[in-house]
């Protein structure tokens, strides 16, 4: 094999679009129980079986009354009433209230039968039995009606929403222990080197541990898929070839390593041969060697082997994809206006994408080289240089796009 050089780089913009046209959303679902529901995309409406509150009840701390019998009450003139009881959570009051009676009564209590109020504890006074009620109160005043939150039949969530703790409290809140919800995609994820060991094993010569496999599986579960470690497959014709096709069984396929144009670079040809290449090499820096492409339907993403230019492209190809396959929403990163700390030449013809560090609210280049791990370890974001731009001088304003 010879050496041959990228013939085009696909801008930024064009290879996103062609990745997300050619990624689908999963269509397959599962039953998921309800402590295992937070973040998960619902498949199902859910529709209240039933009210909530179940019963009317107490809003406030206090007295249920007959809200008749407090009409005139005041300061200097309290209506007198008798208490007959008491009800606590868990512990409803049983009996009937009568004319000139009271129950003393805890938020979220059931209203006892005959009362249809109740008047503040911060407005009455106790003693021997008798509660002195000094502020009037009309009927429903202090009472959450039933089904005031939720009506038994209504449509409560929709399918295709993303389970937040709140919406996962309405599902307990309605009974629910399980839920239909869309699977997690499942991501194959291979390495491809002779010189990569997996992390643990020890290292000969010129043998470095496998970090990107690791990296990608933490993209991957970030963004609401469930990743697939298949090993480290040797820079050889055959081996690539029916690693790929063991993975077909899985909704996409990643690899780092190989997507370069060295002699030993045989992703390309490979995709060509089972599948169809729809770009090769893309305008950013770093993580220009990156490939994208369909096999038997499903999408492969081949990915550089140096650590930093694998885990950026993960960021800006990978999560996006990934998130559209597990139908979770568009994520908007944070971003912040800074200085930048010191004067910056680029001159990569690329689209750059700058790891920086930021101190005192200034912006200090953290990229090494496309080999260092540290290199976006370190870094709380980065800045994106467009084509047309060579220098960012010191004190110059940039936008960085925090990582986290």
């Amino acid at each position: 094999m010879r050496m041959e050089p990228f013939k085009t780089l696909t801008p930024y913009e064009e290879a996103m679009r062609i990745i997300l046209e050619n990624v689908r959303p999963i269509e397959r679902t599962e039953k998921v129980p309800l402590e295992e529901a937070h973040g998960r995309v619902l498949a199902e409406d859910i529709i209240a079986e039933i009210s909530i509150p179940p019963f009317d009840r107490a809003a406030m701390d206090g007295y249920a009354v007959r809200a008749e019998d407090t009409y005139g009450a005041s300061t200097f003139k309290p209506k007198k009433l008798r208490l007959i009881g008491s009800a606590y959570p868990g512990e409803p009051f049983r009996g009937e209230i009568g004319k000139g009676e009271c129950v003393q009564i805890a938020t979220g209590c059931p209203i006892p039968k005959g009362a249809d109020a109740v008047v503040m504890v911060e407005f009455t006074k106790e003693e021997d039995g008798i509660v002195e009620v000094q502020r009037p109160v009309y009927p429903g005043a202090n009472v959450a009606p039933r089904g005031e939150d939720i009506e038994e039949g209504t449509t409560v969530l929709k399918a295709g929403v993303l389970l937040t703790p709140p919406k996962v409290g309405v599902l307990a809140a309605l009974g629910r222990r399980a839920v239909e919800a869309y699977e997690r995609p499942r991501v194959s994820i291979l390495s491809t080197g002779r010189e990569v060991r997996e992390v643990g094993s020890e290292l000969g010569e010129g043998e470095v541990y496998d970090i990107n496999s690791y990296t990608l599986s933490a993209v991957v579960v970030a963004n609401g898929a469930k990743p697939i470690r298949r090993g480290i497959v040797p820079d050889a014709h055959e081996d690539l070839r029916s690693a790929i096709e063991e993975t077909l069984s899985d909704d996409m396929i990643v690899l780092s390593g190989g997507s370069s144009v060295g002699a030993r670079d045989l992703l390309y040809r490979v995709v060509e041969e089972v599948g169809e290449v729809l770009f090769h090499g893309v305008q950013v820096k770093p993580g220009k060697p990156t490939l994208f492409g369909i096999i038997d339907g499903r999408p492969l993403l081949g990915m550089p082997g140096y650590p930093t230019s694998c885990l950026s492209n993960a960021y800006l190809f990978l999560a996006p994809a990934v998130r559209k396959m597990a139908r979770l929403p568009k994520k908007e990163p944070r971003k912040v206006r800074v200085r930048m700390g010191h004067r910056f030449v680029s001159s990569s013809g690329r689209v750059q994408f700058l790891t920086v560090r930021i101190r005192e609210g200034k912006a200090y280049q953290a990229f090494k080289e496309s080999g260092a791990i540290t290199s976006m370890s370190e870094a709380d974001g980065y800045i994106v240089i467009p084509l047309n731009v060579d220098v960012i001088e010191e004190g110059e304003e940039v936008t960085v796009t925090l990582l986290e």
